[in-house]
């Protein structure tokens, strides 16, 4: 595991238990096909429809390293108390914190080329913290650069992983 913000971790795909997250990567490797990256246009709604709510597509760009959200999901929208559909990572009403970790795991996926998967701790008023998985996907649109991602959150899945209890609680 890698502490990438207190509440932020990334961790080996292994432990990540989601079937959620286990459906849209199966679905990510087959629209990979025998490519290293799949291409952003072969991104499907239909093929996604049973996600749909618990998935971002984020626009990756260079020179500055930024982030822009194309299309949140209405679960993590609601989630999160912002659609920040359309927006900048900088334009979000998101800690400082919050922006540098999630820019720092964006750039972890474009460097390594791979998904990325993590957990996340919520601050809450309870004993046990609770955890959602998360799985960021990169895709391209000219067959070698990385310029999107997709993006899945699975918050139905809070509470259930009281094995991290250690997890640091502030997700500042």
């Amino acid at each position: 595991m890698e502490i990438i913000a207190p509440g932020i971790r990334i961790v080996e795909r292994a432990s990540i238990v989601s079937k959620m997250i286990g459906a849209v990567e199966l679905h990510w490797r087959e629209l990979r096909q025998e490519r290293e990256l799949p291409m952003r246009s072969d991104l499907d709604p239909i093929g996604l429809k049973a996600w749909l709510p618990y998935l971002s597509t984020i626009e990756l760009h260079d020179n500055p390293f930024r982030i822009r959200y194309r299309v949140v999901g209405t679960e993590v929208a609601r989630f999160t108390g912002e659609d920040f559909t359309g927006r900048w990572l900088h334009e979000t009403g998101w800690t400082e914190l919050a922006k540098q970790a999630n820019l720092a795991i964006y750039r972890r996926t474009t460097e390594s080329r791979q998904p990325t998967f993590g957990v996340s701790g919520l601050a809450a008023e309870t004993d046990k913290p609770p955890f959602f998985e998360w799985g960021l996907f990169p895709l391209t649109t000219d067959g070698t650069t990385i310029t999107h991602c997709l993006s899945v959150d699975d918050l139905t899945a809070l509470g259930r992983r009281s094995q991290l209890a250690g997890l640091d609680r502030n997700t500042e």
